[in-house]
């Protein structure tokens, strides 16, 4: 390579890196109290706390799991009992302890800071595929251009920052380079670069579970540039030969990564277009997931970032209309083949079709998008160039420049502005850290689901859910949180804290039914084990032998420890408690009731809040003015309880500390999730082990 392609790799790269580093600083009044011991910003999302903890496995015992069963390592510290195979893409880790290694050449760099920094390295290296990529068809300004606008496209900008420590710093860059060497092998007609796209594939496959997605686009653009190709009397044979190549050794050498099994994307793509409400009769809580949602127009057009969804989608317009005309094809695009063409076109359909059904999946969209962008500029300049007026063409080069530098300076300052809130606090960590100083190794951890890998990471014990795996079990976690009834509540935890998903699942396949097996264990996890027993055979007819066995895992004679932890933020997660703790398995449904938060600077007699809440300090609160069943007004560690409309089917809670109103259903006033997360108050059978400002830790007595 020249100089010229080493400096605008640089730009490049420093225009990813350095923007990155800026978000380093929080945006917040108390950033110590979101700061670790190394003064960074905690993570920004639970996976990073996962994937460290895998990391240092390895470096402690070469695996990435808690201990070898079955000839596979195991976690025995995510959704225990009894954890799960680590079935992990392992890039990350790797790449991770290299470069901790080699931090630690230079300086005493703790893994956590590795982890932390990582990102800011590997986000901006995705802008160089895609540099190379434009530059062959569309020269090295365009090129820069869209390098500079894919690492900083806001979705993919704030998933790679420091701090988010997850595998979307591989989802651009290995799939450009899948395609970069697939074209160039068909424009070639040589069969090296068939076999570098299958390198990369490979690798990708190493580093993403979604990995198959590139590899059908490259299937399914084969399709109509076959039928184009017999169309126009073009022979197909080196095609379907560097086509045939790609195949073999991809999949080949994926089957001997163990890494095959993934290739089934497009039943993913499916169940998120479809968006079930329940899955194999359980509610699928991926529902309560705002990234796995539809995006609205104005997220949609944002995530991808303005200038990539408009200059894209507009480019794909203008490149096609030359593609199809060979003059102008051969004067603005004379490197630009069929194949590439269709190649971006059908990435680009099936990436925003998956970006339509999922915010998450904006990250596949942007490659094609900045891809089309460059091209855009490209014939930009190239229509300048054979312009009749000379001072346009003499011009051509400052012109191009000057927009290339006005839009990315647009983009780099939309990404200065991008600031992410931890996904943890001090409080949070010092109740970890009480709870791996103060409780047996064997304690299980029950929290939000959300929360479950920085748990297992900081106080390094099992945790009942967390987000590697969302099964039945999380249904009855709400369901525990949302009832009124202590002893179903303990009943549950005490089951799953022991048995895991066993006894659900005997007796499911025992009744064939999931909303009976449902309502069999309401029965029986509330009772002791003799009305228990008694309950299964003469109520439900199940044989006495069945009855003992299935209790023997409801209500073990030997009980796992178990603890609670609950904390502030899971009150703005309430109505997920609510709606899938009262799910109906009839209508396969969760309940419709009434949750909503709001928030006021109001300190006088009478606050106005944002969910449209009043509170009258003497007469209570309204709602859109409508008196609740009751008013709690929560001032400290008093309740002050104000009777309202006895017709009315909400309540409103004041928490005046926090100056949140918070307006629930009345059915759930009473619910496990109100009195230890809303009113962090002692019950008769949970007990305060651990506080501090946000945080419990809580046992059962």
């Amino acid at each position: 390579m020249d100089k010229k392609l080493y400096i605008i790799i640089l730009i490049i790269f420093s225009a990813g890196f350095f923007t990155r580093l800026e978000t380093v600083e929080l945006n917040t009044v108390d950033k110590s109290y979101f700061t670790d011991e190394n003064g960074l910003p905690y993570m920004y999302e639970p996976d990073s706390y996962y994937n460290s903890r895998l990391t240092a496995n390895i470096l402690d015992h070469g695996h990435p799991g808690d201990r070898i069963i079955n000839g596979k390592p195991w976690d025995l510290h995510s959704h225990y009992p009894p954890g799960g195979p680590v079935d992990y893409p392992p890039l990350i880790l790797w790449i991770t302890i290299i470069f901790y290694k080699f931090l630690n050449l230079f300086t005493v760099t703790d893994l956590m800071e590795a982890c932390f920094w990582l990102p800011a390295i590997m986000g901006p290296l995705a802008g160089i595929p895609i540099f190379f990529f434009v530059r062959r068809y569309a020269g090295s300004l365009a090129g820069l251009f869209a390098g500079v606008l894919v690492v900083l496209a806001p979705s993919y900008f704030v998933r790679t920052v420091p701090g988010f420590y997850d595998t979307d710093i591989f989802i651009i860059f290995f799939p450009v380079l899948v395609a970069f060497f697939f074209s160039k092998a068909i424009e070639t007609n040589r069969n090296m670069p068939a076999v570098l796209s299958s390198l990369s594939l490979a690798i990708f496959s190493l580093a993403w579970n979604g990995w198959g997605y590139i590899f059908y686009i490259i299937i399914l653009s084969s399709i109509p540039y076959i039928i184009l190709s017999r169309i126009r009397g073009g022979k197909i044979t080196g095609f379907l030969k560097r086509l045939t190549i790609f195949i073999i050794v991809s999949l080949t050498i994926i089957f001997l990564l163990g890494r095959l099994g993934y290739l089934t994307i497009f039943s993913t793509f499916f169940r998120f277009a479809v968006k079930p409400l329940a899955f194999n009769g359980w509610p699928d809580v991926h529902g309560s997931i705002s990234e796995l949602q539809a995006p609205g127009f104005d997220e949609f057009l944002s995530a991808a970032g303005p200038l990539n969804m408009c200059l894209g989608l507009f480019g794909i317009i203008i490149v096609g209309s030359i593609m199809l005309r060979d003059e102008l094809r051969r004067i603005h695009l004379p490197r630009l083949t069929w194949y590439p063409f269709i190649l971006i076109l059908t990435w680009l359909i099936i990436g925003n079709l998956a970006y339509y059904m999922a915010a998450r999946f904006a990250l596949l969209a942007i490659p094609p998008l900045t891809i089309c962008t460059g091209l855009l500029f490209g014939v930009m300049g190239s229509y300048l160039k054979h312009s009749p007026f000379k001072r346009l063409k003499k011009s051509r080069k400052p012109l191009i420049l000057a927009l290339v530098v006005l839009l990315s300076m647009i983009s780099v300052v939309q990404a200065l502005e991008i600031r992410l809130p931890p996904c943890i606090d001090d409080d949070f960590v010092l109740a970890c850290s009480w709870i791996k100083n103060e409780t047996p190794q064997s304690t299980v951890i029950i929290s939000e689901w959300s929360y479950g890998h920085p748990i297992a990471a900081f106080s390094q014990r099992p945790v009942l859910i967390d987000g590697g795996r969302q099964t039945l079990r999380n249904y009855w976690v709400d369901h525990a949180f949302a009832v009124n009834n202590e002893s179903l509540s303990i009943g549950i935890f005490r089951m799953l804290s022991t048995s895991g998903d066993k006894p659900i699942k005997l007796l499911e396949n025992k009744t064939g039914s999931t909303s009976l097996t449902v309502k069999i264990l309401d029965d029986i996890l509330g009772v002791d084990k003799e009305k228990a027993g008694r309950i299964l055979e003469e109520k439900y007819n199940m044989d006495p032998i069945f009855a003992e066995r299935l209790l023997s895992y409801t209500h073990p004679t030997k009980k796992q420890p178990f603890i609670i932890l609950t904390c502030d933020n899971m009150i703005l997660a309430g109505r997920w408690y609510f709606y899938y703790g009262g799910w109906d398995f009839n209508k396969s449904r969760g309940h419709t009731g009434i949750y909503s938060i709001g928030s006021s600077n109001d300190t006088g007699r009478i606050r106005r809040y944002s969910n449209n809440v009043t509170l009258d300090l003497d007469t209570g609160g309204s709602w859109e003015n409508k008196r609740p069943y009751n008013t709690l007004i929560r001032d400290g560690n008093s309740t002050r309880l104000m009777a309202g409309d006895k017709e009315s089917n909400f309540i409103v809670i004041f928490l005046l500390d926090k100056n949140w109103s918070i307006i629930m259903d009345k059915s759930f006033r009473d619910s496990l999730f109100v009195k230890l997360v809303i009113f962090k108050e002692e019950t008769r059978n949970f007990k305060p082990v651990y506080t501090n400002n946000s945080t419990i830790v809580w046992v059962v007595e």
